[in-house]
């Protein structure tokens, strides 16, 4: 009678485990800069905010800061990407299959989960700095979604400018929206705007 022998799981290598443990630091210390960073933003406006001044708030040296970042802005910068990238979803667009990028809703729920965060910043003379991040963030996720799924046309301005339409409309909306306090709610915000923009293409009215 044989007898089967079940195969012995490999452990993680001594590099693999010193990866792991750097991705987890690393990891520890991006957090820990941002929340420092949320909460001194809550008390002062972000160009009053200095680098020292935030390290003192978390104790984290000057060269562990210089080896993650830039400057402050890059550290901004990094609270965007924190929130991780919007999600496609499939849907009918004039009759017609579209993939569509969620960026609407990654936006408005992110936002309201920020709510005050978001008011302290756009509340402050540093506005056009984090709206100029933001905008420049959303311009690069629009075009390459719009470049992947065959909407943007390089030889041509229509891409460029369907691309910069929809992140305008976008922005303008959410600006208004953060500036009336939040008068609706993250998602009938996202449904509004997608049943009206649908990545780009105005529906025929009903």
């Amino acid at each position: 009678m044989k007898q089967h022998i079940s195969a012995v799981p490999e452990r993680p290598t001594k590099p693999d485990m010193a990866s792991k443990r750097h991705a987890l630091r690393t990891q520890r210390t991006r957090e820990l800069l941002l929340d420092g960073m949320y909460r001194l933003a809550l008390e002062k406006d972000f160009r009053d905010i200095s680098v020292q001044e935030l390290l003192s708030h978390t104790g984290v040296a000057r060269s562990t800061f210089y080896a993650h970042f830039r400057d402050k802005e890059d550290l901004l910068v990094a609270g965007y990407e924190s929130i991780g990238l919007p999600q496609t979803r499939a849907c009918d667009v004039a009759g017609e299959k579209r993939i569509v990028l969620d960026v609407s809703a990654w936006l408005f729920n992110a936002t309201e989960r920020h709510a005050a965060l978001t008011t302290s910043f756009f509340n402050s003379p540093s506005q056009a700095i984090v709206l100029a991040h933001l905008e420049n963030l959303l311009l690069i996720l629009v075009r390459e979604h719009y470049r992947k799924h065959g909407i943007y046309e390089c030889s041509g301005l229509r891409g460029e400018v369907a691309v910069r339409s929809f992140v305008g409309a976008l922005i303008g909306t959410w600006l208004w929206w953060v500036r009336h306090d939040y008068p609706s709610s993250a998602n009938k915000m996202t449904e509004a705007f997608d049943s009206l923009m649908n990545n780009g293409t105005w529906p025929a009215a009903d």
